[in-house]
């Protein structure tokens, strides 16, 4: 039986001009956005985190998101209950929801998205996100312009990694799970890229500091 872990993430370039996918599934942290503080990339949200609370509630937040992210929970009730039972915090959950709102969009990866749909390929966006998050990006990055579909994981109760995001993804788009290699994917997790992969998907890794020309490269996909 094919695991997740057998399955070779390098070389499946979805966009290959030979052999091109249907769809093409865009995670964005990493791949289309980035962390921002104060105009400059960080990604260091425990230690700021930490410094509110005290050490280990950067892991007590992170923890509770989770079901949020699978849209279980309004994230700000989240929050309000994590700062509830965490004594001491000098922040209040605003402060806390602004970490999530500190993403910066790039545009040269939004750019290929439009080169790529104007191929004719459906260019569809994959991302863990909570409700908080997800109209932030929607509002802000105007995403639902940008592309055909959006799959927040918020949405789906289910999130990446789990091979249920991707199945409901499949089935949301009409994609029978023999078909699945209609569809391609990009992520900067491997460990998303693994799952979908395992699951038949043209699933590739993104290096977040290869910039819009690693993407080029890893999604087989030229000037």
């Amino acid at each position: 039986m094919t695991t997740a872990a057998d399955i070779d993430i390098v070389g499946a370039r979805p966009l290959d001009p030979a052999r091109p996918v249907r769809v093409l599934l865009w995670d964005a942290d990493g791949v289309l956005q980035h962390q921002l503080r104060r105009g400059e990339p960080d990604a260091a949200w425990t230690p700021r985190l930490d410094a509110w609370g005290g050490e280990g509630f950067a892991e007590a937040v992170f923890a509770a998101e989770v079901p949020a992210l699978r849209g279980e929970r309004p994230f700000r009730e989240v929050l309000a209950d994590v700062l509830d039972t965490w004594p001491g915090v000098t922040a209040d959950v605003d402060d806390l929801l602004s970490l999530w709102e500190e993403v910066a969009v790039d545009s040269e990866a939004i750019d290929l998205v439009h080169e790529v749909a104007a191929s004719g390929v459906e260019c569809v966006l994959a991302t863990n996100q909570q409700d908080h998050r997800k109209e932030f990006l929607r509002h802000h990055f105007d995403y639902d312009d940008v592309f055909a579909q959006s799959f927040y994981s918020c949405d789906m109760g289910a999130m990446k990694p789990e091979p249920a995001y991707f199945e409901r993804v499949l089935d949301a788009l009409g994609i029978r799970p023999e078909d699945a290699g209609d569809v391609g994917f990009v992520d900067d997790n491997e460990a998303n890229v693994r799952t979908a992969a395992a699951l038949g998907i043209r699933a590739v890794h993104h290096d977040p500091d290869g910039g819009v020309e690693g993407l080029r490269n890893v999604l087989g996909w030229s000037v």
